[in-house]
């Protein structure tokens, strides 16, 4: 039997900035602490936020435990906490984002059995100052569906277009995370990706609580969902990629509303990722293609990549010359009209 009800996953690596308020966020009432579990992971961090980390551990043993490791980036961290976690449920948090309500969704995550729960998300920007609710309408709250079942279709507009499998969106039942054990790649960036497929096709039940839960710190300089941050590390959206589409493959769904959905969510990223490649230089970009193309006639024949893909089984070079030449002077056109 788990000895907790919740451990919640802490990366710790140069963040002095935003610690404090990560952890602060993670303090409960006495009569809570016995279902928590805080496990937060030095990285390695070269700075003292490790330092100031610990002193949670100090003020409240029982609930927060330090584990120190050498670097090895955030899929490592993860990798290691899913192998230390003792909680019924477990969900990550970066150490730049921070949590609300945390009292009141421990109290109902204990009345919960499912093996997803999802809960809303808030993104804070801090270039402007502004924060944005993500939420959904289309789910009743405490409700537990049948994840084989449900009409995953009408989950599209669920946060505006964010796979809510997404971490900063899912808690998950720690069971299935240990069962896949190591799941996440490392050392390298967007080991998180995994998460939009790896849950949907394995969970058979999930629960919906209408709370704000999750604040999405976004905006810091260096955070890899940058866009020049981006394109300057493909060959890791390439392997995290690759990750995705071998998962879905391995583990084939029954259910055809998740199917569906899992291919949409693939479908999606793979034409996410062909664009960025097409940014790069020709003789650059046709390397890259040529791979990731055949990687997917093998992994994933069905793949439906519409035109774009239409165009490069067509003429690669054809291809290339649309993106780079064809689609500015039309975007030109159409602003001059």
């Amino acid at each position: 039997m788990p000895k907790k009800l919740l451990t919640v996953v802490v990366p710790v690596y140069k963040v002095e900035k935003y610690i404090n308020k990560c952890l602060d966020s993670l303090i409960v009432p006495e009569e809570l602490m016995g279902q928590l579990e805080v496990i937060v992971i030095n990285d390695g961090t070269p700075d003292n936020s490790a330092v100031m980390a610990k002193e949670y551990e100090k003020r409240f043993p029982q609930v927060f435990r330090m584990v120190d490791k050498e670097n090895g980036g955030h899929g490592s961290v993860w990798n290691r906490g899913v192998s230390e976690a003792t909680g019924k449920y477990l969900r990550f948090l970066d150490s730049d984002d921070w949590l609300s309500n945390f009292p009141d969704f421990i109290r109902r995550l204990a009345s919960c059995d499912s093996d997803l729960v999802f809960t809303d998300v808030s993104i804070y920007h801090e270039d402007t100052k502004k924060e944005e609710l993500f939420t959904t309408s289309k789910l009743t709250p405490m409700k537990e569906y049948d994840a084989n079942t449900f009409d995953w279709k009408e989950a599209r507009p669920l946060y505006r277009g964010t796979n809510f499998t997404n971490f900063h969106a899912c808690t998950y039942k720690t069971a299935l995370l240990k069962a896949y054990h190591p799941l996440f790649l490392e050392r390298i960036f967007y080991d998180d990706e995994i998460l939009m497929v790896m849950p949907l096709c394995v969970a058979n039940t999930f629960t919906y609580f209408d709370m704000p839960l999750y604040h999405y710190l976004l905006g810091r300089v260096g955070q890899t969902v940058n866009a020049g941050i981006r394109s300057r590390n493909l060959g890791f959206l390439i392997k995290s990629e690759k990750q995705m589409i071998e998962f879905y493959a391995q583990h084939p769904v029954t259910s055809g509303t998740k199917d569906v959905e899992l291919r949409n969510i693939l479908d999606q990223r793979i034409k996410m990722l062909v664009v960025e490649l097409l940014r790069l230089p020709y003789g650059e970009c046709r390397r890259n293609m040529q791979d990731f193309m055949a990687f997917i006639d093998e992994h994933y024949p069905t793949y439906d990549g519409g035109m774009l893909h239409w165009l490069y089984c067509l003429s690669y070079p054809l291809c290339w010359m649309v993106y780079h030449y064809l689609r500015p002077t039309w975007a030109y056109l159409k602003l001059m009209s």
